[in-house]
């Protein structure tokens, strides 16, 4: 695992690095929407919810520990004038069903995660979402043969497929659905 430094000179792994930034985003989004969110005609939704939940992932072999969770849930709880909960989920399986399970009310998803949410729940709205040059929205999954040997998906059966682990949203299960609705066995 690599590592760097922010620009406060603290090491961060590759993941630590993206989290941060990340959730400094999503605290930043958060203000400018409880700030629009804040006017009388909004309060009814509060009072409906009680405690606002957000489902982060940690990082792996963190367990439920997330460095600066306490400042990130005071900067929510003053943006939004409510209590906010954090529910910390060991991957983005668990977080797909906290949200499906309305256990949370806003997680921050990649891509692909919220792809597998989307169609696990039909519960969730972008507020934001990646999109290619050509206007396209969505994910891609790219097969690579070592040798150029397998001519075309059909050939799939006589080769070895390495993939990402099993639990990998983007890297296993996204591309074996893909592949079983096409009736490709793998």
């Amino acid at each position: 695992m690599s590592q760097r430094c922010d620009r406060h000179g603290s090491r961060k792994t590759d993941g630590g690095f993206v989290m941060s930034i990340a959730l400094k985003a999503s605290a930043a989004l958060m203000l400018m929407q409880g700030a629009l969110w804040s006017g009388p005609a909004h309060a009814d939704w509060r009072d409906d919810i009680g405690t606002f939940r957000i489902g982060i992932v940690a990082e792996p072999g963190a367990g439920n520990t997330v460095p600066g969770l306490a400042v990130l849930t005071d900067a929510y709880t003053k943006a939004l004038g409510m209590k906010v909960e954090f529910v910390v989920a060991r991957d983005y399986a668990a977080l797909i069903e906290a949200q499906a399970n309305a256990r949370i009310e806003y997680a921050i998803y990649s891509a692909t995660a919220y792809a597998t949410a989307s169609q696990r729940c039909l519960c969730i709205e972008p507020l934001v979402a990646p999109v290619d040059s050509d206007g396209a929205i969505g994910i891609r999954s790219v097969l690579l043969t070592r040798d150029g040997k397998l001519p075309d998906l059909a050939a799939m059966q006589s080769h070895r497929i390495a993939m990402a682990p099993s639990g990998s949203v983007g890297g296993s299960l996204l591309p074996l659905a893909a592949l079983a609705a096409e009736g490709r066995k793998v």
